[in-house]
């Protein structure tokens, strides 16, 4: 490539030619004109493939400018609903903090909002339009509970209030930054949640956590059986979420204190094939609520093992000339772990002993169903679960405690029994 200044009008144009022996022309610092908003001068580069082209594109920048009399930003041309929804979400991802509330979100843009309405012309779209398509995902999402299913399919869950929220939220953005007029999701009437029988909470009976931990004692010896064995004897004995577990690095162990220190969580980013992005697993620097940063008293032994499982993953690493990592449960690159396979191996190990499968948060409430059962209280039960209200802890647990539901009664009985003496 060679360049070369040259004098074309009194003004100095750098004359460009590239190795296939095209050519160009570019005029720095072109002045257009003062701007009226900021009232400073604006200048520009222009750049042609001809001197006489140079000179008409120099005369077209200077009118346009002195029409619109100030800087304009590149405009994002709206065709449709899909391009209006996916600028409002590329502005949501500077607003929102959470990325499990951006995978929420872009979830629903993907299989409910953009499916629905992103051929539409957003001016186009009535009250009718929403009003039709909310009372349908309302019957769906009753219909899939009403099937008895552990999950809802896709398209049917029964968040639909949050997704006609958010379709509000992108009409509101397009009256602002694109000239719409209405926002015909104002006027929609969202159905009631549907809502589910409430279902017994699972957990491990004394039979079958007898059964699930003598076949643990005898799981065929190989680092990823210790692993494996090492998560369920931790998520048992001390209630911790599989994500907040898989976060935890060596610092996190206090040996003094016998506690793990739970102060994060692990979640999947979701990929975006049009940024070229990846799903990965990240690491949240805060764990699920304030009240889920806790300090959570295990028995030593638990620590130990956790400890002794870090120190086999960093002899991995150095045998393998590999960075060490503070992570207790790293993959064999040293990056946090997903639970995925954890989980498919621990679906495949509940179903071949015949015992409920919950996934890891059987554990969790196995836990809760001891510890009540021992004698703990509700205060205590609250803490250690990482729950923000005492409600919750009773709402969700309040039916693994049988014995004190019979307690309860003997002591009604016996107080009745000393007033009648």
């Amino acid at each position: 490539m060679q360049k070369e200044i040259i004098v074309h009008n009194d003004k100095k144009v750098t004359k460009t030619i590239k190795n296939d022996g095209s050519v160009s022309y570019s005029q720095k610092s072109v002045y257009l004109g003062i701007d009226s908003k900021t009232g400073k001068p604006v200048k520009t580069t222009i750049t042609a493939k001809t001197l006489r082209a140079l000179d008409r594109k120099i005369v077209t920048a200077k009118l346009d400018f002195e029409k619109y009399g100030s800087t304009r930003k590149e405009q994002v041309k709206i065709t449709n609903f899909k391009d209006l929804a996916e600028v409002w979400f590329v502005s949501f991802e500077t607003w929102a903090s959470s990325e499990n509330t951006l995978n929420r979100v872009q979830g629903y843009l993907s299989t409910y909002i953009i499916p629905r309405f992103g051929e539409y012309q957003p001016n186009k779209i009535e009250p009718s339009d929403i009003q039709i398509w909310v009372n349908e995902l309302a019957l769906n999402a009753q219909n899939s509970l009403n099937s008895g299913k552990n999950y809802s399919e896709k398209g049917k869950a029964k968040d639909f209030g949050a997704i006609i929220h958010k379709l509000s939220d992108i009409f509101d953005f397009g009256i602002t930054n694109f000239g719409l007029k209405i926002n015909p999701a104002k006027t929609v009437k969202i159905p009631p949640k549907p809502k589910a029988n409430k279902k017994r909470i699972m957990i491990l009976t004394d039979d079958n956590l007898s059964k699930w931990l003598n076949f643990l004692n005898v799981l065929e010896e190989s680092r990823g059986n210790r692993r494996f064995k090492i998560i369920c004897d931790t998520l048992l004995c001390s209630a911790l979420r599989i994500n907040e577990l898989l976060a935890l690095t060596i610092n996190d162990l206090d040996f003094k204190n016998s506690e793990i220190l739970v102060n994060k969580t692990l979640m999947w980013k979701r990929a975006n094939k049009k940024l070229g992005i990846k799903g990965k697993v990240i690491c949240k620097p805060t764990p699920k609520t304030d009240s889920s940063c806790r300090s959570v008293p295990v028995p030593l032994d638990t620590l130990n093992h956790l400890k002794e499982f870090h120190e086999e993953m960093n002899q991995y690493f150095k045998k393998n000339n590999l960075a060490t990592s503070d992570l207790i449960f790293p993959t064999i690159y040293g990056n946090y772990m997903c639970d995925r396979n954890e989980r498919v191996t621990l679906k495949k190990r509940l179903r071949d002993l015949d015992l409920p499968d919950y996934g890891f948060h059987i554990f969790r409430h196995t836990h809760a169903s001891i510890m009540l059962n021992a004698g703990a209280n509700w205060k205590e039960l609250q803490v250690r679960m990482g729950h923000k209200s005492i409600a919750t802890t009773m709402d969700i647990y309040a039916e693994l405690a049988p014995k004190k539901k019979a307690d309860a009664v003997n002591i009604f009985l016996n107080k009745i029994e000393e007033l009648s003496s």
